[in-house]
């Protein structure tokens, strides 16, 4: 090989020993005053919500005793409650209320629909945890200090997603309490049917009272796992997207300053193939992740946007009735109902599209490393690896409609063409 191989590599400045000593040791502090790191750890308010209610048993706590746990909390609640409030639509006596009852009825089963989705995803739900595992040791072993702080970033963004839902959950039980407490005449939580004279026996009404308020917080944890968990898998799956990217830009940039022979600089070339070939084995676990994810979220996402249009549409009803009433607080209600689905929906696309970003950096990075000086079998893995990631990861609800913001801008475009449409036939 013709002149000095180190000549030909790309020029760094290279550090001296003692620089080289200083940052493994601020390295090595850094990682001692950070936690292990554990990705899925973001998961963990999620899966604590489900083992309280019924779906994944915990350690320590015997299959049968579970079992009839489980069956009691979901017959009582997840059934029940919203039988409850299905059977008031058959009483109710003007639009208004009719309205006002089928947009909570609506957003309550739906509600129940992605909880039970929750259950039947349970094992593809085990194999996340496992993948991400092995993720995990390999960015340990790699052990990037920006690697690691990418992946810690994401699992803080999931944990404040679920802990954001919680405060809306816990300000809108709050508010149902005090609306109640402040009227002049028995009220419940919410309309709905149960059979006995609860305005004139105050027995009958606060039975009833306790038991919407338990039902009340119960679907409030599950709905605020279910709507939380779909943006938190995406914070994972694009944290893991950013360390590989983090990763593949490295390729080759190490400097071959201090290089004596064409032997060394072969060998280093077989060490940027051998970290590529490490790297490839990455993706396809990243790939086999978003896959995973694109399975357990397509039916939940679907239900989601199908929730939300029809609320949308209702509460668009209601309001226009109400308006004429000048009904302050149903026009209140109406806003708040409509802010609600339209902000999770919002949410949903706005970290697919989030991830489908990350992944369009990802292929760019295998653009960007050092593969003008490598071996040939380097490029060839390189643009078999590249053809691979032409098309940009996405997930999609129902397998069809993509979370991205621009499916969010349509939705807003129906939503705005029904309420017009509803305007006019008025």
């Amino acid at each position: 090989m013709a002149g000095n191989p180190a000549q030909r590599s790309i020029k760094t400045r290279p550090q001296s020993r003692a620089e080289t000593n200083v940052s493994k040791i601020m390295a090595e502090a850094e990682e001692k005053e950070q936690p292990e790191l554990d990705t899925h750890s973001a998961m963990h308010y999620h899966w604590r919500v489900w083992e309280l209610t019924g779906l994944m048993r915990p350690k320590g706590v015997s299959d049968v005793a579970y079992l009839v746990y489980a069956i009691l909390i979901n017959v009582l609640v997840t059934i029940l409650f919203p039988l409850s409030l299905m059977a008031r639509l058959f009483f109710t006596h003007n639009m208004q209320e009719m309205c006002e009852n089928l947009t909570i009825s609506i957003t309550d089963i739906v509600a129940n629909l992605k909880f039970v989705n929750v259950y039947l995803v349970r094992e593809q739900l085990h194999e996340i945890r496992l993948l991400l595992r092995q993720l995990d040791v390999r960015a340990r072993q790699v052990g990037h200090p920006e690697e690691l702080g990418a992946l810690r970033s994401e699992v803080e963004i999931a944990k404040s997603g679920f802990r954001y839902f919680a405060r809306i959950f816990v300000f809108g039980t709050t508010l149902s309490c005090l609306r109640v407490a402040i009227l002049p005449e028995r009220q419940l939580l919410y309309p709905a049917w149960f059979g006995v004279d609860w305005r004139h026996s105050t027995k009958a009404y606060v039975a009833i009272y306790i038991y919407q308020l338990f039902g009340l917080i119960v679907q409030a944890v599950q709905n605020c796992a279910s709507d939380s968990y779909p943006p938190a898998y995406l914070c994972l799956l694009t944290g893991h997207m950013r360390a590989l990217e983090l990763r593949v830009l490295r390729i080759g940039y190490k400097s071959t300053d201090g290089m004596e022979s064409s032997g060394d600089f072969v060998a280093w070339q077989r060490q940027m193939h051998a970290e590529l070939i490490d790297c490839i084995r990455d993706l396809m676990l990243i790939y086999r992740l978003r896959s995973i994810i694109q399975r357990i979220l397509s039916v939940a996402c679907m239900a989601q946007f199908a929730c939300s249009a029809a609320v949308q549409c209702t509460v668009a009803l209601h309001f226009l009735y109400v308006v004429d009433d000048n009904d302050l607080s149903a026009m209140i209600l109406s806003i708040v109902f409509f802010a609600a689905v339209t902000l999770e929906v919002f949410i949903i696309c706005y970290f697919g599209d989030r991830m489908r970003t990350q992944s369009e950096a990802l292929c760019d990075a295998f653009y960007a490393c050092n593969w003008v000086e490598q071996l040939p079998k380097f490029k060839r893995d390189l643009l078999f690896t590249l053809a691979r990631t032409q098309r940009p990861s996405m997930i999609f609800a129902g397998n069809y409609i993509a979370l991205s913001l621009e499916t969010f801008e349509e939705v807003m475009r129906f939503t705005y063409s029904v309420f017009t449409l509803l305007l006019r036939v008025k």
